[in-house]
């Protein structure tokens, strides 16, 4: 790769920096090239010498991410077969707080795309939830058929399991929760409570 090949890359990599934070901060209607070139530090002329229009730009943050694929359901895939219900549960909701802790500016960009009708969150859900939700219902399926689960709606339980974990996330993370609080629950209290209400309500 040439120095002017690496150049070129790291002016790219600038402004989908910027973009991503502003994007996180305002919303992709509410964001300008303008702001988005100020904060990269660059002309804004330069923007669209890399990308042709602000969508094609949304468009590269997209693509950025689903490269970076969180891997989410890795504890479930690693513990599956241990069939310890408590392990793999935990884990699997310690994980979406780390996913999230580790880049919280992308829940923010999932809302504001859902909000302006963007297919960010259409891609999201396509590539992860739903990955994950199947995931999921295969094996509380299994632990139906194992008899050490009631007979309940799969699919509508690993809903239920990672809604408790988003639902809270987005109260911490878009509506200030976090900031009101004089204490602070610790993530593994809050992912041990999730938990044990979710098990005890499925187990036989």
């Amino acid at each position: 790769m040439s120095i002017e090949q690496v150049k070129v890359g790291k002016t790219r990599d600038k402004i989908l920096e910027a973009a991503i934070r502003l994007f996180a901060e305002k919303g992709f209607n509410g964001t300008t090239t303008k702001e988005i070139a100020e904060k990269a530090g660059v002309n804004e002329a330069l923007i669209f010498r890399y990308f042709s229009t602000k969508r094609d730009l949304y468009g590269a943050i997209i693509e950025r991410k689903i490269k970076e694929d969180p891997k989410i359901e890795l504890p479930l895939e690693t513990f599956k077969e241990t069939k310890d219900d408590w392990l793999i549960f935990k884990s699997l909701g310690a994980r979406m707080f780390e996913c999230v802790e580790k880049d919280p500016s992308f829940l923010r960009l999932l809302h504001f795309s859902a909000l302006e009708g963007h297919e960010l969150s259409d891609m999201f859900l396509d590539t992860y939830v739903q990955h994950l939700r199947a995931l999921l219902s295969d094996y509380i399926d299994e632990r139906i058929s194992d008899g050490a689960f009631k007979d309940i709606d799969s699919l509508l339980a690993a809903r239920a399991f990672i809604g408790m974990f988003i639902n809270y996330m987005i109260s911490e993370e878009l509506f200030g929760e976090k900031k009101k609080k004089k204490v602070r629950m610790e993530n593994e209290d809050v992912v041990e409570t999730f938990v044990k209400i979710f098990l005890e309500g499925i187990k036989n």
